[in-house]
Parts: C-alpha cells; structure tokens; sequence
C-alpha cells in the first residue's frame, strides 16, 4: 500500500498527527487545508500540498479529518464530484451515520467507494499508529484497504454497513465522556474531603475506577493544562449527536438536560475552545454547596 497516492483533507489536530505518522511510513501524502497554518504544519511534516481539486485528481485514495458533520458533508460531496472512478474515500471525521450513509449512497452512484471510519485514541496515539478505527461500509473495501488503515490504527473494527462506524464511535464517546465527567466529580469531592487528588489518582489507578478517562484527564486536572487535544466543543458535538442516536433507538438519554447545562456553562466565552478536561472547572462552579 505504500505505493498508494494518498490524499488527506484536514490537517487538524488529529489529522496533523495522522500525516505524520504515514510520511513516517513512506506514504507519499497529499495534504488540503483551508487554514493555512495547518497546511504549513503538515507540509513541514513531509506532506504534499494541494488545492482539493488537485488532491482528488491525483489520488486513490482520499481520507477526510474534519470537525462536524456539515463541513464533512460538503467536502465529501466535493470529492465525490471530482472523484475518478475507483477512488476510495476514507472518513476519520467523528460523523452522524445519516451523513455517513448518504454520502456512501452518493459515492457509489459514480462508481466511488466511501467508508466512515473515525478514530479513537487522540492524537498522542494518532501519532504512533496506536488509534482504535471503527469502520462502517463495504466490507469488500474495507478488507482491500486494511493495510493502509492498519497503518493509522492498530485496531481497525469493523462494525458493519454504511453508518455503523459512526454510530459505534460516537456511543464510545458517550460512555467516555460520562466517565470525564466522573473523574472530575470524584475529584472534587477528594480535595473536599481532605484526600489528596494525586493520592486518589494513585489508588483509583489500582482499582476498579482505572480507565481511559481517568488517566487521560486527571494530568490535565492535576496540571490545570487545558490545552486542547479534545476540545469542550467537539465534545458537545459528540454528546448531541449521541443523544440523538438514543432518540432515534427510541430511548431517552439518561440526564441529558443536565448534561446540555454542562457543556453550555463550560463553553461561555472561549471556554469553548479549552480542552474537554476543562469540564472540571465548569462542574466545580455548578455543583458547589455550602457546607458551612
């Protein structure tokens, strides 16, 4: 697969990360961005720069890192006009299944492939090739491309037809995010019940509470160090296509006005930008009691 032209249009947190890792690899990489900032990262990466137009035509395979189903969409379907016969599109986007399938149904009316497959893992792992990738789509295509796919991910899960992926990742972010917002509780309450937070961590680490939530957030807690990997933004993002994936299962989401009250307070301002640890700070000011 290394003698594969490849496209990636995205070079945002995760999709800088996964440039990286495939110049690393002697991909030899095409990278489209409309911040040219990004694009400058990507290029000093190795990468290739392109117009969109130009990237599509001169690739086989094209891989779309981008932050809401609305500008997926609109790109998708731009690739997908401008796509040759063959060509292969890959969606690393954290997207709703509905636009996955439609733009698998647009795909293939021009004799195209498209496949939602977005990641997991951040981009520390997209760097490493460590990311979980869940795949919806041909199964055909999936099998055909695996080599490249393990390339980005050391797990590549194939979760069944066009959407399935979305719909797998986007309840994985569920469960994960009510697990930040956990640790960041329990940690309120440690410093407030006289347990050092670190102490906690260590003993939580231990237990039966270690998780991907506790190890990624409690650092960032630790070291009041919001920088975004994971933005409160793109979080809200996910939290609200996922409760809408339980409406449409014909289930209400457990606490989701409180959960939206969340999000809400800890995007006031910039604070939408902080990453998602940041949460503990809104949680701080929302359920703090007197306790005099």
């Amino acid at each position: 697969m290394t003698q594969l032209a490849l496209g990636l249009i995205g070079a945002g947190n995760i999709g800088l990360a996964v440039a990286g890792r495939l110049v690393g690899l002697g991909h030899q990489l095409t990278v489209h961005d409309t911040n040219p900032a990004a694009l400058e990262r990507a290029t000093a990466l190795g990468a290739a720069a392109a117009s969109l137009a130009t990237l599509v035509r001169d690739s086989r395979l094209v891989l779309l890192s981008l932050p809401t189903p609305g500008v997926a969409a609109a790109v998708g379907h731009e690739v997908i006009a401008g796509g040759q016969p063959g060509l292969v599109i890959v969606d690393l986007s954290t997207n709703d299944p509905q636009t996955a399938r439609k733009l698998h149904a647009a795909a293939a009316a021009r004799a195209l492939a498209y496949i939602d497959a977005p990641v997991s893992g951040g981009p520390s792992r997209a760097r490493t090739g460590e990311l979980t990738m869940m795949v919806g789509g041909d199964a055909a295509v999936v099998e055909r491309i695996r080599p490249m796919l393990t390339d980005i991910a050391r797990q590549v899960e194939y979760a069944g037809e066009s959407g399935s992926g979305a719909t797998a990742k986007l309840l994985n972010n569920f469960v994960a995010i009510w697990g930040m917002i956990g640790v960041s509780q329990a940690f309120l309450a440690a410093a407030a019940l006289g347990v050092s937070q670190q102490r906690m961590y260590e003993i939580m680490a231990k237990s039966s509470a270690r998780s991907y939530a506790l190890d990624r957030n409690f650092p960032k807690i630790r070291d009041e160090n919001y920088k975004p990997d994971f933005s409160i933004d793109l979080g809200e993002k996910d939290m609200r296509l996922a409760v809408q994936l339980m409406h449409d299962a014909g289930y209400d989401a457990f606490a989701q006005d409180q959960i939206r009250a969340l999000f809400t307070r800890a995007g006031e301002g910039a604070g939408g930008a902080r990453d998602l640890a940041a949460i503990h700070l809104a949680l701080s000011a929302m359920l703090t009691r007197d306790r005099h």
